[in-house]
């Protein structure tokens, strides 16, 4: 009596678990990037059924799925985002971030995935770290007024103190990971600017004897 009542039972589950699985149900959800913009034209694949519909102009989706099932998001410029499904959903909301790709916030323009380009761009320069030097007229004035620990001495930045008499302390330059010279600067737009990163003690130790003297480390606008 104890093995059938086992069986019967194995067999109510199985069952139980096929019945709710294979429920279809309705869900509604929306796209969004930073939490308030729109992703549009995203692809939205349905795990169980390989069914893929897009996102309106205003980043919202519906499509029928399992209960338990779960939503690939793909858009271009973005990373792969997955939705799961509960009973309970009644709006599935998806929060996408930024593919860590060169340009991926224009990659997602130029490849329709947002309407509201002006708060994208802005939010992205946010939340990226870029910082909009636009109003400095040089490199070194830069310096100057965003980093007023650092001194400028003969032309160098100097990280950790005046030059001593055995030589130059001044600070090593790096534009988009290659190593340059002073010179480079003078024709450094302000406006092309992203980041500027003051690398110093330990964490220049990735530079070898270069470090020694620190490095400012430069980013564009690619």
């Amino acid at each position: 009596m104890k093995a059938i009542f086992k069986l019967t039972s194995i067999i109510f589950l199985v069952l139980y678990s096929i019945c709710c699985f294979s429920q279809s149900i309705e869900v509604r959800g929306k796209v969004l990037i930073f939490d308030s913009i729109p992703v549009v034209n995203a692809n939205i694949t349905v795990k169980s059924t390989k069914e893929t519909i897009k996102t309106n102009h205003l980043g919202e989706f519906k499509c029928e799925c399992n209960i338990k099932d779960k939503l690939i998001v793909i858009a271009k410029g973005f990373n792969k985002y997955t939705i799961k499904v509960k009973k309970k959903s009644n709006k599935l909301i998806g929060k996408l971030k930024l593919a860590k790709i060169p340009n991926a916030a224009e990659v997602a323009i130029d490849k329709g995935h947002i309407l509201m380009v002006d708060s994208f761009r802005d939010l992205a320069k946010k939340y990226s770290g870029q910082k909009d030097y636009s109003k400095y007229t040089s490199f070194m004035d830069i310096i100057r007024n965003e980093f007023p620990s650092l001194q400028i001495s003969n032309g160098e930045i100097i990280i950790r103190g005046k030059s001593s008499f055995y030589g130059s302390n001044a600070a090593n330059i790096e534009i988009d990971g290659v190593m340059t010279d002073y010179a480079a600067l003078s024709s450094l737009s302000p406006t092309n600017i992203a980041k500027i990163v003051i690398v110093k003690g330990s964490d220049a130790a990735i530079y070898g004897v270069r470090g020694g003297n620190g490095v400012v480390k430069i980013i564009t606008k690619k």
